[in-house]
């Protein structure tokens, strides 16, 4: 039902978007909450903890070596459930955010890359007290195509932060036309 070469394609085109809208945005900015709801830098490590659960921990179940991509202190600080604090002093950098997430989606690629096409039609594992199910998929197919979706939502809010900051929205059909590259 999954086509490898799609979801592959899904994940790497809409990362182009994210490191696309994180550039845009200066790092002095990450961490101000202007609606008092949430800040670029929680969006950034939500994005690398989620890509580790629907691409990897889901997909694959957990590894010994997956504190080595990505930070343990990660699922409290950014996941599911986790509260947005406007206390810098408890997160990473906005470099090490950008390390980190870097990190989690070369593994993601590379793993997705050499599983067996047949496997995207196998169900998740879902070997956690806190996800024992996923509401919208049961396949890991489904997981890996929910992990772009969910990076979308995520976009839209640090485009939302970066309008409030007072910039003018993104035109990127103008700068398309201009030569800039979205690859």
């Amino acid at each position: 039902m999954f086509s490898k070469d799609r979801l592959l394609f899904q994940l790497s085109r809409t990362r182009v978007l994210t490191l696309q809208m994180m550039d845009r945005i200066d790092d002095e900015q990450w961490f101000e909450m202007p609606m008092g709801v949430t800040h670029v830098a929680w969006n950034v490590g939500h994005i690398a903890i989620a890509e580790y659960y629907l691409g990897l921990f889901l997909v694959r179940g957990a590894k010994d070596t997956d504190t080595e991509i990505i930070p343990e202190a990660y699922s409290g600080l950014f996941g599911y459930g986790s509260e947005v604090s406007a206390d810098r002093a408890i997160y990473p950098s906005p470099d090490e955010l950008r390390a980190v997430l870097n990190q989690v989606h070369d593994q993601v690629m590379m793993e997705t890359r050499e599983m067996a096409v047949e496997a995207l039609d196998e169900p998740c594992t879902f070997d956690h007290p806190d996800f024992d199910h996923h509401p919208i998929f049961t396949t890991k197919g489904g997981s890996l195509e929910w992990l772009s979706y969910h990076e979308h939502v995520h976009i839209g809010q640090m485009g939302l932060l970066r309008r409030t900051f007072g910039q003018k929205p993104i035109e990127y059909f103008e700068e398309s036309r201009a030569g800039k590259k979205f690859v």
